[in-house]
């Protein structure tokens, strides 16, 4: 089995450090939206700068290696045509008492039905005020869009404000991407051994 473990095991000095951050703006914070200003009084985003970061590869003007804590999201069709999604989110600093995201919410950042399954990620607020995930299917469904079309719809016309993405497939295997932030930590695999991933357009 696993080890159990106190929560004092949790607090962490690059959790501490973000969180002093969130605090001192009076803000939470977004993984891909950290202010730069400051941010070196957070050990966390010190560490990634200095220590992981030997590619210089940088995501709305943050290393790439900040990003470790993010959603994971997954959409998926078996050869029946059966879909299934999941989402795990990496949450909010600073976040209010009591606060649900999307991630848990099924409509909002996850879902799955006969036409697709949907996994998204961004601003759990604006994710969960547009139902984004039961919208791409509802668009498939009602307007008879193909799966990229749908998305692309949802992404830009559904989202009232905030940035969110998300990642989707279809009954018959038909991938889809969409989001309105600089980039999206994204991956596609089929059983013939296609494989692509990527993060900006």
């Amino acid at each position: 089995g696993l080890e159990v473990v106190d929560n004092s095991y949790f607090i962490t000095e690059e959790n501490v450090g973000m969180l002093k951050l969130a605090k001192d703006a009076n803000t939470i914070l977004f993984d891909y939206r950290i202010p730069l200003a400051g941010a070196d009084t957070c050990s966390a985003l010190a560490a990634a700068s200095e220590k992981n970061n030997s590619n210089g590869m940088v995501m709305n003007g943050l290393p790439i290696s900040i990003y470790a804590p993010e959603t994971v999201g997954c959409a998926v069709v078996d050869s029946n045509g059966f879909t299934a999604a999941a989402t795990s989110t990496g949450g909010l600093m600073n976040k209010m008492t009591g606060r649900i995201g999307d991630s848990p919410l099924i409509g909002a950042g996850t879902y799955a039905c006969g036409h697709c399954a949907v996994s998204c990620t961004g601003e759990g607020e604006a994710i969960i005020r547009s139902t984004l995930a039961r919208d791409v299917a509802a668009v498939m469904e009602y307007k008879g869009l193909p799966l990229q079309e749908a998305v692309d719809f949802c992404v830009k016309e559904r989202l009232d404000e905030g940035f969110a993405g998300l990642i989707a497939v279809s009954g018959t295997g038909e991938v889809a991407y969409g989001f309105n932030c600089t980039g999206m930590f994204r991956g596609c695999a089929t059983e013939d051994g296609f494989m692509e991933v990527g993060i900006w357009e």
